[in-house]
């Protein structure tokens, strides 16, 4: 999702000089663990084909660093004939990052352009087509159905990597749009993307939860052979964050999932989940080792700073929250956004972690910038 204006869904922040980013190390910070230093790396290098995107929730896969993206205009028209992509993949084998990072491979169409990761159905494709600008068949002309992508999550028992994507409806040319729900779609060896039935005699079959509650979107973390995800609504400048849970085997079936109604209890009824923390549209939520602690990092709404929270276990109790960096302002009227760590880059078991942060520099032009964060003294070991 391109933003060039406020979002209340996906609004988020981020950034970058080595004085600002200093900024926020006093007295807040004395229940987290402290930082010793932030390093501006650049900008994350990506195809020439791209002019912007955003997103960029990632995860390693065997050997390689996989990326997903919302929104990406193109340089070229793909296959399609137009030159936007409404979700986009990337990929590269270097796992180092203090020399920057190179996302050297993308998923693209026959023409060579990016294009489409997780796959629109024949029902939607439809629609699209016949709401399609100058082929416009069925008022509104340039409505549209758009499917954003969000965490990655390897299933290495089951040989296949489980992609969330959020689903909107749009008029394209207009700022916002209408959640519809979200779903997981199914990278195969072969990287086949599927979009199985997960809610089967719903009116939208391929979704696991509806816009009318919490999406389950908004940072998933795997312990053992359970993989955990959190729902994030909008409050007032805030994202107040429940928490779900579900074995990795059956992440794809929505009537095993369970959430996290406090005091050790896990419900079915969705109703009963609480607030865990009040966090971002998007959290990159892991744990650090180093720390003995998980860690959340994401954009606060309405700026460019990037916030982090730690906690023992995913159900809190999380600290307060703390400025982590600021970042580099964008083009005027315009935040940062989605700051999302990348802990399969991690250095020293968790010391030093690397941050990425959308930045806005132009009409539909979009910059990640790479941030490195080193931690000071860690917590006891322990694992997760």
């Amino acid at each position: 999702m391109i933003l060039t204006a406020v979002s209340a869904c996906f609004v988020s922040a981020a950034g970058a000089e080595p004085g600002p980013l200093l900024r926020g190390l006093g007295p807040g910070m004395r229940d987290l663990p402290p930082v010793t230093s932030i390093t501006d790396l650049g900008t994350v290098t990506q195809t020439p084909l791209v002019m912007g995107r955003d997103g960029g929730w990632s995860a390693q896969v065997g050997a390689r660093s996989i990326w997903t993206f919302g929104d990406s205009i193109l340089t070229v028209p793909g296959a399609g004939g137009d030159s936007w992509a409404d979700n986009t993949l990337s990929w590269t084998t270097d796992l180092h990052a203090s020399d920057g990072i190179t996302l050297d491979h993308d998923f693209v169409d026959q023409t060579g352009a990016p294009t489409e990761a997780i796959p629109f159905t024949q029902q939607e494709a439809k629609y699209n087509a016949e709401h399609k600008g100058n082929n416009c068949q069925v008022e509104p002309c340039n409505a549209e159905f758009a499917l954003w992508a969000g965490p990655i999550v390897p299933d290495f028992a089951r040989d296949r990597v489980l992609l969330f994507y959020l689903k909107i409806h749009r008029i394209v040319g207009h700022p916002m749009w209408t959640n519809v729900g979200s779903g997981i779609a199914v990278a195969d060896a072969n990287g086949t993307v599927v979009r199985p039935i997960e809610s089967p005699g719903s009116p939208d079959p391929t979704l696991l939860f509806s816009a009318r509650t919490p999406m389950f979107i908004a940072g998933s973390v795997v312990v053992g052979d359970v993989l955990y995800s959190y729902g994030c609504s909008p409050g007032f400048l805030v994202q107040n964050c429940d928490l779900a849970r579900v074995p990795v085997a059956d992440a794809l079936d929505r009537s095993v999932w369970r959430f996290y109604a406090g005091e050790g209890v896990w419900s079915a009824r969705l109703g009963d989940a609480v607030q865990v923390f009040q966090g971002g549209a998007a959290n990159s939520v892991f744990w650090d080792q180093f720390l003995g602690e998980y860690v959340n990092v994401y954009s606060q709404p309405l700026n460019d700073d990037v916030m982090y929270r730690v906690a023992p276990a995913l159900e809190g109790p999380w600290s307060d929250d703390a400025l982590l960096f600021e970042g580099r302002p964008g083009q005027v009227g315009t935040f940062d956004y989605f700051g999302l760590a990348h802990p399969e880059y991690e250095e020293g078991n968790g010391r030093t972690e690397y941050v990425t942060y959308v930045r806005t520099t132009g009409l539909f032009q979009l910059e990640f910038r790479l941030v490195q964060v080193v931690f000071g003294a860690g917590g006891a070991p322990r694992e997760p």
